[in-house]
């Protein structure tokens, strides 16, 4: 087998998660990852197709998904035994500054010659700061860094220089910081591909089954991602990724759309060998009336047989939903309206849409064929005080009544937590937003993700809400919110009381944590260490259960015999020595090759 050219390395949020006593708390029940975060940002696989697509062999190595499956997983030991060009390292959420930083020193021990590469938007945020880990040699700036990464790999390998390699930061020969002009920055996304046939085929050429999964129970629930474009057209102002925040830091003016008879052929692809629902990113809303004709109705064209959901930034009128359910048999919505009190949406940036209106979008959704409808509120956020949190828990009670208690609205409530996102309005201006930032370095941030609970990691705290309210009113108005779907029949009542009992016993379990956090050191870490399992326990679908995010789904005979016929053809391949793929056009960097 030739040598690969780059291995893509996933850390856990917290690299040795495994030994620490973490209560992470409910950060991660709105996502279908555990506290650790384990999945990949859908960039690795647009950059390894890429990259594949152009000549280079690339593997992903979910080191997350390995070390929560197999407790025995050495990590010192399976980076020992791999040998690319290069190593690349996601920092893209800031939650994984810790494991990032620590995987990187193990590669950088067992190979000290071999180029370290960081991409993400937190890596980009902090590029000049990350670049000076003696286990950092480059990184990719930007949201689109297919191409760049494709002309660093090439320069490493011998054929180009560094020195005119867009949107790059590097460590020169005599160690200081070189950083090239951010100036890839694609107006559209038609030149990659997010293929999900590539995971497959790095499961066969690599026999490794659990090294490339997305998350940790992706095999149980094999849900797929589509990206309708990168940008933003709104400014939430949490949010690293709003418009001021592309325009600001990521060089980004405009939203770069992929085209959508290019996005049907994705999303054509996924149900070819995936049964599970595909969740296509990013409102493709802003994308225009002829945009969303043409999407939709390609859908409809391929006789989309998988469950599709959508992420809207604002509620859809009734005409939309009489679009949609005419061209599609199973699609599902999901909105974060972040709250329900208008003032506070609006603090928020969402001022564009009042709860009035959002009623009526729901409602409209449910009478034309909509599966699910889910619908966030998040804690923490401006101006929100914790009378307000609470009161989201009566809010939800008086929607569902409306609804007639519609079993397929799901409300769902979750922290803000816990960071506030790097180079979103807020971050960069805190005072004006009415917070406090516990954190600005990466370094920072790093030692915030160690302390024991996710009431000490979060970064930020509000003018209008103490640290110590924040908390109590996201475990209140988690288990009010529970009791009123257990009693309108939303979910079992059983599973209801089931989450109920959790949500106490993992606030006693935060009392317990902060009484011992005040104690001193030695005796601290022994009595942590005695509430990990615990902890654990209670980390993890603890203001609701993570099953209700799920959409049921299920295999075919089309499914197994794809997959059989990609088996084969990697197999075959794989004895003759042939590079299999996408196809596609060549980029800038191997026309001249």
């Amino acid at each position: 087998m030739s040598k690969i050219d780059l291995v893509l390395l996933h850390a856990p949020s917290v690299y040795d998660f495994r030994e620490k006593s973490i209560m992470f708390g409910p950060v991660s029940d709105m996502v279908p990852s555990t506290p650790v975060f384990e999945m990949y940002p859908l960039g690795f696989t647009t950059i390894a197709e890429y990259l594949e697509r152009h000549g280079l062999k690339v593997r992903i190595v979910n080191l997350a998904v390995l070390m929560l499956n197999r407790k025995d997983f050495d990590v010192e030991a399976a980076i020992r035994d791999m040998n690319p060009a290069a190593f690349g390292i996601d920092l893209h959420w800031l939650p994984h500054a810790h494991g990032s930083i620590e995987i990187a020193k193990i590669v950088k021990k067992h190979h000290p010659n071999t180029p370290v590469i960081f991409g993400g938007l937190s890596s980009s945020f902090f590029h000049e700061e990350l670049i000076g880990y003696p286990s950092v040699d480059y990184v990719l700036r930007g949201d689109s860094t297919e191409e760049p990464m494709t002309r660093l790999l090439y320069a490493i390998k011998g054929k180009g220089s560094v020195s005119d390699i867009p949107n790059l930061t590097y460590k020169s020969m005599d160690g200081s910081t070189v950083i090239n002009p951010l100036d890839w920055v694609p107006e559209n996304m038609n030149d990659i591909s997010l293929d999900y046939s590539f995971s497959m085929r790095s499961v066969i050429r690599y026999r490794d089954m659990m090294g490339s999964v997305p998350f940790k129970d992706w095999l149980q629930y094999p849900v797929c991602a589509s990206l309708t474009c990168r940008g933003c057209t709104h400014n939430c102002v949490t949010c690293g990724g709003s418009a001021y925040s592309f325009r600001n830091h990521f060089g980004r003016r405009k939203v770069a759309f992929r085209d959508p008879e290019l996005l049907v052929r994705d999303i054509e692809n996924v149900q070819k060998y995936v049964p599970g629902p595909i969740f296509v990113l990013n409102d493709f809303l802003q994308g225009g009336p002829e945009y969303v004709s043409e999407f939709i109705r390609g859908l409809a064209r391929i006789k989309l047989r998988n469950p599709i959901g959508f992420e809207f930034f604002k509620p859809p009128a009734e005409e939309f939903y009489e679009f949609l359910n005419e061209h599609l048999d199973d699609y599902s919505v999901e909105i974060s309206a972040e709250s329900h009190d208008d003032a506070v949406r609006t603090a928020f940036g969402k001022h564009h849409y009042t709860t009035a209106e959002l009623e009526e979008s729901i409602a409209a959704a449910l009478r034309n064929g909509c599966s699910r409808f889910d619908l966030y509120f998040m804690t923490g956020i401006p101006t929100q005080t914790a009378e307000s949190i609470l009161e989201t828990s009566s809010y939800t009670e008086s929607l569902y009544s409306k609804m007639n208690n519609d079993k397929r609205l799901l409300v769902f409530s979750s922290p803000m937590a816990p960071f506030l996102d790097p180079g979103s309005m807020v971050f960069d201006d805190p005072d004006k937003f009415g917070f406090k930032l516990r954190a600005r370095t990466l370094e920072e941030h790093r030692q915030l993700l160690i302390e024991p609970s996710w009431k000490h990691i979060m970064n930020y705290e509000s003018d209008a809400v103490s640290v110590d309210d924040l908390v109590e009113a996201t475990y209140e108005v988690g288990y009010h919110i529970n009791r009123v779907k257990g009693k309108a029949g939303i979910v079992p009542q059983d599973v209801a009381e089931q989450t109920m009992q959790r949500i106490v016993e993992a606030r006693d379990i935060m009392r317990r944590v902060d009484a011992i956090h005040k104690e001193p050191a030695a005796t601290r870490v022994k009595k942590l260490g005695a509430l990990r399992k615990e902890m654990e326990r209670l980390s993890e679908s603890t203001v609701c259960q993570k099953r209700e995010l799920r959409w049921p789904a299920k295999a075919n005979w089309r499914h197994v015999v794809n997959v059989l016929a990609l088996w084969a053809k990697e197999s075959i391949a794989g004895l003759l020595g042939i590079r299999t793929g996408t196809q596609g056009v060549a980029c800038e960097a191997t026309k001249s090759r």
